[in-house]
């Protein structure tokens, strides 16, 4: 494993299990979760916000889409989708 995230209440097991994990596979100790896995972390007051905005930004300056417009969805955001009965391919290739 590369990367790991520890949470919890208790900060003495916090410590207890990091000093076990540490004896064993030698970790690293990065401090507060801000960034993991291409989401953004945050506390707050009334609990954790996970945010895909920076991921979203690379992914778009990667393609070279960053100047494009945004526009609406071409869906109905009232749609219900429903599972098809139809029949199945017969050859999905």
């Amino acid at each position: 494993m590369d990367d790991n995230i520890l949470a919890g209440t208790c900060l003495k097991e916090f410590d207890s299990l990091k000093q076990a994990l540490d004896k064993t596979f030698r970790i690293k100790n990065l401090g507060e979760l801000k960034y993991f896995l291409g989401l953004e972390v945050a506390r707050l007051a009334r609990g954790i916000s996970l945010c895909e905005r920076k991921y979203y930004l690379e992914l778009l300056e990667d393609t070279g889409l960053t100047g494009c417009k945004p526009v609406t969805t071409p869906l109905d955001p009232s749609l219900r989708l429903s599972q098809d009965s139809g029949a199945l391919y017969t050859d999905v290739t």
